[in-house]
């Protein structure tokens, strides 16, 4: 049976808000939403670096397979392209 934890309140008000005049309550939530706008963005240009650098990764894992394979065809080409010994 899982144990249940309890939930802590967080209460709607603190002592530094309480003694705050509308203005000044506005102006820390005009504060607040630029820093939650610029947090935001900061999420999706990362987010976008993230991605190319994965497309990145992804590209220069192929040319390393496509690297690391031994070249049978050009040796078989050489091979079969010797000269018969009919002379």
């Amino acid at each position: 049976m899982p144990t249940e934890q309890p939930v802590e309140e967080v209460p709607l008000e603190d002592e530094e808000t309480r003694h705050m005049s509308v203005g000044e309550l506005r102006q820390r939530i005009h504060l607040l939403n630029n820093d939650i706008r610029i947090m935001k963005s900061d999420v999706h240009r990362i987010t976008h670096e993230s991605v190319g650098q994965e497309g990145r990764i992804k590209e220069n894992l192929d040319k390393v397979k496509m690297n690391k394979q031994l070249p049978y065809l050009v040796a078989n080409v050489i091979e079969i392209l010797e000269p018969d010994a009919e002379d």
